[in-house]
This record gives structure tokens, C-alpha cells and sequence, in this order.
């Protein structure tokens, strides 16, 4: 047996033991194991109204939590959650203890879910210069054993001041109203394309389009490339691409293994486990593909400091006192976190509108009324379409891509009058919050209507899905334009039908599961 093998091996087993020998004796373990008892689902719901808050171990949640494993085998093959099914289990969570509800992960670590509109937006909206975010563990040892690449860990794992530094001086300027209007005529081309490919993919006897999702996928892929990189990638015009249907393959993945490898047992710490390997693979592809295209635009403007524009590529490349290998990685976390998500809830949008008779109905009639053929949409002719707006908004809500949002807290706080003391890792379940009943009338029904003027379902607050707060999402603005325009150009042009409800899956982001069957039918 190797060396390097013995020494993982041992490394795991003697801090296990040690573990274990503190357990066996110690009771404290008996009492963690029956803390937390189911509660009646409607007494759970209402917040108490005493003076002095409750301490954080009668915080309710599920039960038993077992020494070493805590209440992780909910989540094993026999318990009656699934790891890739997070969304039903964190709903059904909140329907059997409340607004509050704690978990105890490996080594019996506690987590607490938060289901109230309120408790959210205190945490979210916390004055604080560096929001703590849970980062991606097996992602950040990857990128440390690879200094060539990377100087630090990504913009999306990054803590502190390296954080606020990457952030500030690297992404600022993607939510500059300026720079997202100036996208919009790289996504009518890019858009224009995906109808084109649309329209020869259709199979003639029977109307439908043989997966349709990987299509909206090479959009958002091509389309991401263009307003990141200022290049086409050529996905829409050869489909054959094995390149392209390799890079989408793989950026599908990176987000399944991320998933795995942050709730499944962290087994990859000890061992070369199949999501760890799989995790190396899918980013040393896509480093290698997408690095080719940065050195290759940057070669392309030597002199970028004399004409910045409205260029992402230029200013991030252009940034001072930030080393080159952040800047790629950057670019690169940009266009492959982008890929999935836009196309994500593309795929969401589209199906809440034309599963709806009535939206169907509105929306196609907004369409016919302001577009005409070979319109170039414009952010004036998209703010002509107050409906189409709506929909998306209303369409975050019911089928959101990223349904929570998880935070380190700074300081003790006090939830549903339960004492959350600082250093917890809470989950704020934003897509829940979405689904309540005493926020919206008839929550799993898509009612677009009743997020316009004059609506009923209108909060003060709700967070959605791409963030609030300083840890909100920079490429909202863009990824917002890039949904509305495919929208409305794949209306304009198409009778487009679903066949079968679309099923859900959770890999770190709620995504369709494929494939998704339509027909679509030119309305020219």
C-alpha cells in the first residue's frame, strides 16, 4: 500500500477514534439525542411572545441527532430525505417545526433553517462590510493545490478583506446601469441565433424539439461568452461542436459534484472519492477551455487602458492591484456559474407562462402588440412590457434557481425568540419564505398580476434568489435582460407547448430534469 494511502488513512482513523473515545464517555450525547422532539406544525408556526428569549438547544428541528453523524442520516438511503431533493425536504422541514428549525451536521455541527420574512431580512440585511458565506470546501482545496492558477481561492469562496478586494475591484461594474444596456445588443444577436437553431431543430411530423433544454443552455453559454469575453463561441451555428457539448457537460457537473461533496459525508477529505475526482476534472476542463479564450481576448487589447468602454473583459483585465491569476479565475467563475443558472430559470420562465392559459393569453398579446419582425429590443421597448417583467419576477418566486441563501452570523441574534448566538451557520430559506400563504394568496399559482401595480401579493421584502444586501449578485441586471429578451423573441416567433410537468432536481442549484419535451410551432 502507498505511503501517501497510509498517511490519509491514518489521519482519518486517529481523530475518529479520539471522537469517539470523548463520546463513550460522556452523556452529553444523550441528551443532544432527544433535545429537539417534533412540534405540532401550527403551534410551531407562531412566534412566542415572552420576555426573555428561549436558550438555542430547545430551538426545534428533527430528532433523533445521533452521535458523530448528527442528524445527517435524515439524509442517508434510508431516511426519508434525498440529498438531491433538498427543496421538498427544506418545505416539508418548515411544515412539521416552523420558522425555526435546527439540524446537527457531521460531528453533530448545528444548523439552523429560517423560514420567516423577517428573520431573513435582518440577517441579509446586516451592515457588514465582508457578509461570512459557508464556502465551498473541496473547491478551495482543489484551487490551493494549484498556485499556477489560482492566487487565491475564487471570488465565490473568498472571506474578508480578499473578498471585499476581488469583489470591489473586479465585478463593481456589472450591475452599472450603463454596462448592462450596452450588453443588450451582443443578447439580440446571440438571441437571434438561438431562434435560428430553434427553428431548424424542429422535427417535422411531430413538431417537437429533441432536447430543447441543451439548447437554452448553448444560449446562455454562447450568450455569457459574448457580454463576459467579447467572443463568440460559435455553439449556435455547430451544433456538433464536441467541444462546446463537453464544456456544458461539464459546468452541469461541477454543480452536481459541488452539491455532493458539501452535504454528502465529506469522505473526499480522506480519500479520492468519485465526487472529489469528478470535481478535479470537470475544473481542470473548464480552466483549460475558457483560460484559452481570456489569454486570447487579452491578447487582442494591449493597450486596454486607454479606452475601457463597456467592456467587462477590458475593465477586469484593466483592474490595478490585482494579480492576473484572480482575474482569470474571475472571468472564468463568471461564465461557467452563469451557463446553468440563467438557463435554469429560462427553462422555469417559459414553462410557468405557457402552463397558464391566462399568462399564455397576456403575454403573447404584450408580444404581438409591441414587437414587430426583426425588432432589436431595446431597454426601452423591454420597459414597454410591464407583463413580461412581472413574469420573471413572479417566476423567481415560484420556481427559484438558488432557493436559499446561508450566512456565518457576526453577532448573537434573536429568531422567533430563540437565542441564535454568533459563529452559527444559518440557511435562509428564501424559496419557502415564496411559497407562504400569509404572504401570497394561492402561492403555487403562477399569478404574475400580483407582483404589478396595485397587486395583491406584494411584501416590503423579499429576497430573491440572486441575493441582497453586500453579498447580492452583481450579474442580476444582465442575467434579468438576458431572460426577457429570449423570452420575448421565442414568443414573437413560436407556439411553443410543454408536454409533461417539469420535474426538479437539487444539485446546488434547483435545476429541470431532463429531458425537457415541447413542440414548438412558427407562427410565420
Amino acid at each position: 500500500m502507498p505511503l501517501s494511502v497510509i498517511v490519509k488513512i491514518w489521519t482519518f482513523i486517529v481523530p475518529l477514534i479520539w471522537k469517539l473515545f470523548k463520546i463513550a464517555f460522556s452523556l452529553d450525547w444523550v441528551f443532544t439525542l432527544f433535545e429537539n422532539p417534533p412540534k405540532a406544525s401550527a403551534a410551531a408556526k407562531k412566534t412566542l411572545n415572552v420576555s426573555e428569549p428561549r436558550n438555542f438547544d430547545s430551538i426545534p428541528g428533527p430528532w433523533p441527532s445521533l452521535p458523530i453523524i448528527g442528524t445527517q442520516w435524515l439524509y442517508m438511503w434510508f431516511g426519508p430525505y434525498q440529498l438531491h431533493k433538498l427543496h421538498f425536504a427544506n418545505e416539508d422541514k418548515y411544515a412539521k417545526y416552523g420558522a425555526i428549525v435546527k439540524e446537527h451536521y457531521l460531528w453533530n455541527y448545528p444548523i439552523v433553517h429560517l423560514y420567516d420574512k423577517n428573520d431573513i431580512e435582518e440577517v441579509l440585511k446586516y451592515p457588514s462590510k465582508f457578509p461570512l458565506r459557508p464556502a465551498l470546501e473541496a473547491q478551495c482545496i482543489y484551487r490551493k493545490s494549484h498556485p499556477e492558477r489560482y492566487k487565491s481561492v475564487g471570488l465565490v469562496n473568498a472571506q474578508g478583506l480578499e473578498w471585499q478586494n476581488l469583489r470591489s475591484k473586479l465585478i463593481s461594474d456589472l450591475a452599472r446601469p450603463t454596462i448592462i444596456e450596452h450588453t443588450i445588443k451582443q443578447t439580440n444577436i446571440i438571441a437571434d441565433q438561438f431562434i435560428d437553431q430553434v427553428r431548424c431543430s424542429i422535427v417535422k411530423d411531430s413538431n417537437t424539439v429533441p432536447l430543447f433544454e441543451r439548447l437554452i443552455y448553448r444560449f446562455t453559454l454562447e450568450g455569457i461568452v459574448a457580454i463576459v469575453l467579447d467572443q463568440q463561441l460559435g455553439s449556435l451555428r455547430d451544433e456538433d461542436s464536441p467541444m462546446v457539448e463537453k464544456l456544458m457537460l461539464d459546468t452541469d457537473k461541477l454543480f452536481e459534484v459541488c452539491h455532493d461533496t458539501m452535504y454528502g459525508l465529506p469522505l473526499w477529505k480522506y480519500f479520492p472519492s468519485k465526487a472529489y475526482n469528478q470535481l478535479v476534472e470537470c475544473e481542470d476542463i473548464i480552466y483549460d477551455v475558457f483560460a484559452g479564450y481570456v489569454e486570447q481576448a487579452m491578447k487582442k487589447m494591449p493597450d486596454y487602458n486607454s479606452d475601457l468602454g463597456h467592456s467587462i473583459l477590458k475593465r477586469i483585465v484593466a483592474a490595478e492591484g490585482v494579480d492576473i491569476r484572480d482575474k482569470i479565475a474571475t472571468l472564468i467563475d463568471i461564465v461557467s456559474g452563469g451557463i446553468d443558472s440563467t438557463g435554469n430559470a429560462i427553462i422555469f420562465l417559459l414553462f410557468n407562462i405557457l402552463s397558464n392559459e391566462r399568462a399564455r393569453t397576456e403575454v403573447y398579446r404584450e408580444v404581438d402588440e409591441v414587437l414587430s419582425t426583426g425588432t432589436l429590443l431595446t431597454t426601452e421597448i423591454l420597459q414597454q412590457m410591464p407583463y413580461l417583467k412581472a413574469c420573471v419576477i413572479e417566476s423567481l418566486r415560484l420556481s427559484p434557481v438558488a432557493p436559499n441563501v446561508a450566512r456565518l452570523l457576526e453577532k448573537d441574534f434573536v429568531f422567533q425568540n430563540y437565542h441564535v448566538p454568533a459563529g452559527t451557520l444559518v440557511v435562509c430559506e428564501t424559496g419557502v419564505v415564496g411559497w407562504q400563504e400569509h404572504h401570497y394568496e394561492n402561492p403555487r399559482q403562477f399569478f404574475p398580476e400580483g407582483g404589478m401595480e396595485g397587486g395583491r401579493n406584494k411584501i416590503l421584502f423579499f429576497p430573491v434568489p440572486l441575493g441582497v444586501g453586500g453579498g447580492r449578485c452583481r450579474g442580476k441586471g444582465v442575467a434579468d435582460q438576458e431572460m426577457r429578451v429570449v423570452r420575448a423573441k421565442l414568443l414573437q416567433n413560436f407556439d411553443i407547448e410543454f408536454l409533461e410537468p417539469l420535474e426538479t432536481i437539487y444539485k446546488f442549484l434547483i435545476s429541470p430534469k431532463g429531458p425537457v419535451k415541447v413542440t414548438v410551432k412558427d407562427r410565420f
